[in-house]
């Protein structure tokens, strides 16, 4: 468990209290009580291993021979699902050292000629849980017990991905913990909660998007079959990122870091779209919407992003990067974005146009990003060493704090770096210090609360398993005009999916042709 002498327990008055601070226990007497009590720990991994394997149901994973796995990966992704299924590390002992060669050789040719246009990208490479632990949010997404944690934007529960593929949902208000489990539930990469929506939870997987509907009102720890629906598309795995249309509408976004294409689904239907090719990439590794959903970040394995305005889905592309996009996020209003890239101890910023104030859909992003924060260590100034150094980022709704976690290889890895932030006059960043754990265990996933009534709170998943929040008091910003802006979507905001495939077929300048800004990352 956390250690009482040296753990964070929140942030008053601009300052980070300790628990050796009196004020703090009074504080957390508050809202924050009310908070789920999680601890993961390696047992209870075992034990929840356990009963899936046992259940009755077809619903639940059985424990397959490798032939069946090879079987099934045939009947369900064909060639590639079997190459994949044989490089698969937990599989080593049954697949002879030279046919695991011939089989990885074949899976990066067939990498590489599909949508890659023939350039070489390192990450082809990389085997199925390299490649997962490169671009996940956490830090140790391999050994985590929690892998992914998601906060739902209105309704105070949460749901966290394990290690075993299981899924458990958490509520503040019921100690019914539903227990979600399939068998193609793999590797889970990304959870998402449809926005208006009390039950929808989206999950990215190594295979396929599983699209669960909890009913908040059942007792049931167990979901029947009917609650699960399964979208796949050939060619776009591993899902290594998710993310529903902000305005409630019942599409999803989804891509892959092997594939070129953003796709679109439509959930109730069960059929895809595919809006957009970001092509000479290598693939698109995370999707970020803006809060208000008029932009979107379409992060790649390559030393270039673009974003792109979803009106009419143009966008504009920065290159010449040091290296990928490691952490971003968006301001409340759409108009900043900040990111970090691989090796590099700096945050940029990218200045956005207001998308409320312009007559027609445009990016209007700066040609050049900013340094706003140089998290370089003084004894590193004059060192040649490239190391990996920001992990990710979040910055809360109220758009008044950014917390920083660093690469496990960065001697700050047990601590998260947190900032106030203030954009008037102009834009600023002021450290108010880092958030400390048990000492003897590293924060591997962070992300901070919807509708946290007080101010801002932080959620760290630990490396022993355990959840811990962080409140931050402070008095929020007026932010009511923002959020009225941000919830009326425009005409052209909800995708036609006849329409759509329709000018994708006769109008390539709209789709297939975007707008290119091609510009030096400078300072």
């Amino acid at each position: 468990m956390i250690s009482e002498s040296n753990q964070t327990l929140c942030e008053l008055n601009g300052e980070l209290v300790t628990d050796r601070s009196f004020q703090g226990e009074i504080l957390l007497e508050g809202q924050v009580a009310t908070f789920p009590k999680v601890h993961v720990t390696s047992e209870s991994l075992r034990r929840s291993a356990v009963t899936c394997e046992t259940a009755q149901s077809a619903f639940l994973e059985h424990n397959e021979t490798f032939w069946q796995r090879l079987q099934s990966a045939w009947y369900g992704h064909g060639l590639f699902g079997v190459l994949t299924e044989m490089c698969s590390d937990e599989h080593h002992q049954n697949v002879p050292n030279a046919l695991r060669s011939s089989c990885q050789f074949l899976l990066v040719s067939l990498r590489w000629v599909n949508g890659m246009q023939f350039t070489f990208f390192p990450h082809l490479k990389l085997s199925n849980d390299q490649l997962l632990q490169s671009f996940s949010s956490n830090s140790n997404w391999l050994e985590s017990p929690i892998r992914h944690l998601e906060w739902h934007s209105k309704a105070n529960k949460f749901a966290i991905a394990l290690k075993d593929d299981t899924i458990r949902v958490h509520y503040c208000d019921n100690e019914t913990v539903p227990v979600l489990k399939h068998k193609l539930q793999r590797n889970i990469t990304d959870l998402k909660w449809k926005p208006l929506s009390a039950s929808i939870l989206a999950v990215g997987t190594q295979t396929a998007i599983l699209i669960w509907n909890i009913d908040p009102m059942s007792m049931s720890t167990r979901p029947s079959t009917g609650a699960v629906q399964v979208l796949s598309y050939s060619g776009h795995s591993p899902v290594t990122s998710l993310s529903w249309s902000p305005h409630g509408f019942d599409q999803l976004f989804a891509c892959s870091a092997l594939s070129s294409a953003i796709v679109v689904w439509d959930v109730c239907q069960k059929k895809h779209q595919v809006i957009q090719h970001v092509t000479t990439s290598g693939g698109v590794s995370r999707l970020l919407f803006s809060l208000g959903g008029s932009k979107v970040l379409a992060a790649t394995p390559s030393s270039s992003f673009r974003v792109f305005e979803t009106a009419s889905w143009s966008n504009e592309r920065w290159s010449q990067l040091s290296g990928r996009v490691q952490a971003a996020c968006w301001n409340p209003n759409g108009t900043i974005l900040l990111f970090s890239v691989v090796g590099d101890p700096r945050v940029y910023s990218l200045g956005f146009g207001d998308s409320h104030q312009s007559d027609k859909p445009v990016v209007d992003g700066s040609k050049n990003a900013v340094v706003v924060l140089d998290l370089t260590p003084d004894d590193e100034q004059d060192s040649d060493v490239k190391r990996d150094y920001i992990h990710s980022m979040v910055w809360d709704e109220t758009g008044e704090r950014l917390a920083i976690m660093f690469h496990p290889d960065d001697p700050r890895s047990h601590v998260i770096a947190l900032y106030s932030v203030s954009s008037l006059p102009v834009f600023t960043l002021t450290f108010r210090g880092n958030i400390s754990g048990d000492g003897e265990s590293a924060p591997n996933f962070i992300a901070f609360k919807p509708n946290f009534n007080q101010g801002s709170c932080l959620t760290v998943c630990y490396s022993n398993g355990h959840v811990a929040y962080v409140p931050m008091y402070f008095k929020r910003s007026d932010r009511k005009t923002i959020a009225k802006q941000q919830l009326v979507a425009s005409p052209l905001d909800r995708l036609s999916f006849a329409h759509s495939r329709s000018m994708l077929n006769s109008s390539q300048s709209l789709w297939s042709s975007p707008h290119d800004v091609s510009s030096a990352v400078t300072s």
